[in-house]
């Protein structure tokens, strides 16, 4: 009888297990789009507007409670209507988290990642010049923001602050003859995620 009530207590809490922990996998899809239109009340022609979309997938790992490590692809277009300018980038990351109780099941989590990326854009403008820039970025940030562990399936993050060190080379062209070709190390704290840009990530946990 003991035996019996000791297995049924073990299955009663995996069952009720907390979806963060040791040995859980994530699958996660991220999203962010961002949308800026400029307008000339007086030359409607001028009009113009951007959109920019980026789209990730990433896999990752509780290697212990509340600690997560992860892979993350990422693609990214962007198109000016008006001004002609298209864009595409590409990149990856490894990512580590650790998280934090707040609220029943929402948490706060903190970590850090390294990253690498690739963009390539294009100016087709007739009535002037055709420009195609090509630029790699190289960075090491910190960051944090919220967890919201829906179930032992789900959960919804977004970041809220974030900090990055990046190294990056830039060349453009201009009518197929090289115009700059500069190099550049950049720093940045900013607020990101949810509260201004829509970005967020749904997560899958098996």
């Amino acid at each position: 009888m003991k035996k019996k009530l000791l297995t049924a207590v073990a299955v009663l809490a995996t069952l009720c297990g907390y979806a963060q922990t040791k040995g859980t996998s994530t699958l996660g899809l991220g999203v962010s789009v961002t949308t800026s239109k400029i307008e000339f009340p007086n030359q409607t022609s001028a009009d113009s507007k951007t959109k920019s979309s980026s789209f990730s997938l990433g896999y990752g790992l509780f290697v212990k409670d509340n600690t997560r490590i992860g892979l993350e692809l990422q693609y990214g277009e962007g198109t000016g209507n008006g001004s002609g300018n298209d864009s595409k980038s590409y990149g990856g990351n490894v990512t580590y988290q650790q998280y934090y109780p707040l609220i029943g099941k929402l948490y706060a989590y903190a970590g850090g990642k390294g990253a690498y990326g690739y963009t390539k854009s294009k100016l087709n403008d007739p009535d002037s010049y055709n420009s195609e820039t090509k630029s790699n970025t190289y960075s090491l940030g910190a960051y944090g923001g919220l967890t919201w562990f829906v179930s032992k399936r789900f959960a919804f993050e977004t970041t809220l602050l974030s900090a990055n060190a990046s190294y990056g080379n830039y060349k453009q062209k201009v009518n197929n003859a090289t115009y700059a070709d500069l190099k550049q190390t950049n720093f940045n704290l900013t607020t990101q995620g949810f509260i201004n840009d829509l970005g967020f990530k749904i997560y899958l946990l098996f």
